[in-house]
């Protein structure tokens, strides 16, 4: 008799499994793999002392930007970020502030690399060892949080910034943060 009963769980097993999978892919379903909420999401940005990569000047929170910016984690050594670059330029062109944070690179590369490709950041900050990075719950490089002007994290996205991720993502966070001065963007 138990063993019966065991027996048909075990046929039943199948649909369980079924089951869980479908919820699991429903639930996940239309939400953007990029767009990454975490625990800093809606959190002042962590507090930092970094050097400013050309001049070598340490930077803080206070010498960030006043109105909403894109923080930009990046490096020499990252394939994607140097595919990410010309966007990033044509977003500086549009107007939109970008700081960077160069991630985990040797300063003379990463200078470099800006003197060949162009610098969009007007501020560029030297994370040699990760620890903003790990701060702000970094995986990577390529990777772009939106800042509002009380420089609180208002939306953290993973991978390259191209036009897709910039008009679905990025610029209606920053057009919202305009507007509103301040507000969640996901």
């Amino acid at each position: 008799m138990r063993q019966k009963k065991i027996k048909q769980l075990m046929g039943l097993l199948p649909l369980f499994i079924f089951i869980g999978l479908a919820v699991v892919l429903w639930t996940r379903l239309g939400v953007d793999p990029q767009i990454v909420p975490q625990a800093t999401t809606n959190q002042k940005l962590p507090a930092f002392n970094l050097p400013n990569l050309a001049e070598g000047q340490l930077q803080t929170n206070s010498n960030l930007p006043t109105k909403p910016f894109v923080l930009n984690i990046w490096g020499s050594w990252c394939p994607t970020c140097a595919i990410e670059q010309p966007f990033l330029l044509k977003m500086q062109q549009q107007g939109v502030v970008l700081v960077g944070v160069n991630y985990k690179d040797q300063p003379t590369e990463a200078l470099a690399y800006l003197a060949q490709r162009g610098n969009p950041f007007v501020l560029n900050l030297q994370d040699l060892s990760g620890d903003l990075g790990i701060d702000l719950g970094v995986t990577g490089a390529p990777e772009s949080f939106v800042i509002d002007q009380d420089h609180r994290i208002r939306m953290h996205v993973l991978g390259e910034i191209n036009d897709e991720v910039w008009r679905t993502q990025i610029k209606p966070c920053l057009d919202r943060l305009r507007l509103k001065g301040a507000g969640q963007c996901v």
